[in-house]
């Protein structure tokens, strides 16, 4: 898929694209989402633009993720697209060729989606293509806080699960939604990482002016913020996975506990039952008539007292 975008009053107006003889020089902004080669022709005739494929988005090593070459100025970063709760980074291209911003990725995401729809309601500052690149950056900020705010949301109740019912039998399903959260926790700390580090490459690269330096300085402060917020939540998870984790023991341990004295209680009855199982002719008791009573009574007492012995020293 291929949008294009032109600068109209300040908000952004979307140019329908059917050829490459629509992309004109008005555009400021061309957004690519898992392109053609049809749609990569066209940016080759109208602009001479290449751009990385998506696999080559994926092969990048980490320090090369910011470069210039003949085609722009190119800039990887991660972007966290948490749809159907199924979390995943995805990586964007961003290449500067001239006063033009080319962004390429593999699927959708909601910053995108979400400063499109500011754009064309000119609800954003735009006045260039590097406005939109610090645009897209906000978003990405904006959209990690909420899920930051989203975990912290689970967490409190798992917190509430957790503490307020130390007996609880569905531990094994907090255990999965810790793991969840962590999960979803560390993806947004990798791709907060990420950004703050495109951030301070593109202030030291020296291309933005005085209003724009300053914009990104916030988005720097904002993403300090919110990587200090995600460390705290990686605190809160691993207290909770202890406290969850201990849960399961003490359980465990009444368990075996009841077992024990289960077993400790039962054994003097089974030692008299197996005595006077034995096939001996002198055995006083066997030809009494009241050894049937005494026997019984004998193995009941001999039950009781280990039972009251353990509820009086507090282990029942």
């Amino acid at each position: 898929m291929l949008m294009a975008f032109s600068l109209n009053k300040g908000a952004l107006e979307q140019i329908a694209i059917n050829a490459a003889t629509d992309l004109g020089s008005e555009v400021i902004w061309v957004d690519l989402i898992n392109p053609t080669e049809e749609e990569r022709d066209w940016l080759r005739i109208a602009y001479a633009q290449e751009l990385p494929t998506i696999d080559d988005l994926y092969e990048i090593e980490a320090s090369s993720r910011f470069y210039e070459n003949e085609y722009g100025l190119h800039i990887s970063s991660y972007f966290l697209n948490y749809a159907d709760n199924n979390p995943g980074n995805i990586s964007a291209a961003f290449v500067f060729n001239g006063d033009r911003l080319f962004t390429l990725r593999e699927e959708e995401l909601a910053a995108f989606r979400l400063f499109r729809m500011r754009g064309r309601k000119g609800l954003v500052n735009i006045n260039n293509s590097k406005s939109i690149l610090l645009g897209l950056f906000e978003t990405k900020v904006e959209n990690l806080a909420d899920i930051l705010e989203r975990i912290h949301a689970d967490l409190e109740e798992t917190s509430q699960q957790v503490l307020g019912n130390a007996e609880n039998d569905d531990m094994e399903s907090v255990l999965t939604d810790l793991a969840r959260q962590e999960d979803v926790n560390g993806k947004v700390r990798i791709s907060m990482m990420d950004l703050q580090r495109m951030l301070y490459l593109l202030l030291r690269a020296g291309i933005l002016n005085a209003e724009q330096s300053e914009r990104l300085r916030d988005i720097i402060r904002d993403s300090e913020s919110l990587i200090a917020h995600s460390s705290f939540l990686f605190d809160k998870i691993k207290f909770l996975l202890d406290t969850t984790l201990g849960f399961i023991n003490v359980n465990q341990n009444k368990i075996i506990k009841i077992f024990s004295v289960a077993s400790v209680m039962f054994l003097p009855p089974a030692m008299i039952a197996s005595v006077y199982g034995m096939n001996f002719e002198l055995m006083p008791e066997l030809k009494w008539h009241l050894g049937y009573p005494f026997g019984l009574s004998l193995m009941v007492i001999s039950a009781v007292l280990p039972f009251w012995y353990f509820r009086r020293r507090g282990w029942l």
